[in-house]
């Protein structure tokens, strides 16, 4: 059964004291093994896109199911509350899942 992933390109950060509560919730996540993150990390250089982008993660799961179904998840809508009702007053960020 192929993994799932999740990448995500952060642009900017607009409330970083909101986005670090998210972010404390997901590393819980990550923490007790329901995803893996490969990679984090400020991007060094964007080389195609017309924005500059602040940082980058990979994140892994065990099924390609379980990417495509964990944006719904309880715990995760937990972290994501963090957020607020309108997320991109705290984040400008774009993610999309990949099979693999």
């Amino acid at each position: 059964m192929a993994k799932g992933y999740w990448i995500n390109h952060v642009e900017q950060i607009l409330d970083p004291d909101r986005f670090s509560k998210y972010v404390k919730k997901w590393n819980t996540l990550v923490e007790t093994g329901e995803a893996k993150i490969i990679v984090v990390g400020k991007v060094a250089k964007t080389q195609i896109g017309a924005t500059e982008m602040h940082s980058a993660v990979v994140v892994e799961f065990e099924t390609f199911e379980k990417a495509i179904s964990f944006k719904n998840d309880p715990k995760y809508l937990d972290a994501l509350a963090e957020l607020g009702d309108d997320e991109t007053k705290v984040v400008i960020r774009t993610s999309c899942v990949v099979s693999g």
